[in-house]
């Protein structure tokens, strides 16, 4: 499926607007349509906080294990695996 049917699908389910999902990523009012209408494929760490907005989860899933994208962290297998350029900022 296509990133930009899947952006769809997520605002809809979510009941929001692209106005509001942008605003809550802390982007510009447009940044969510004009994804959408460009085709560009956000980064995985904006396409995540995109989900979490609309109220979903982005999940890599292996059959021993399950990693959830939670905006720029991985929780994998109920673990914070946190990227090591992260850790100076915390």
């Amino acid at each position: 499926m296509k990133s930009t049917l899947v952006l769809r699908e997520m605002i809809r389910r979510s009941g929001k607007t692209a106005v509001q999902i942008s605003r809550e990523i802390g982007r510009k009012d447009n940044y969510i349509s004009s994804l959408m209408h460009s085709g560009c494929i956000p980064s995985v760490e904006t396409f995540a906080s995109i989900a979490g907005a609309c109220g979903a989860k982005l999940c890599l899933v292996y059959p021993d294990k399950l990693i959830q994208m939670d905006g720029w962290k991985a929780i994998v297998s109920g673990h914070i695996a946190i990227p090591a350029e992260q850790n100076d900022k915390d």
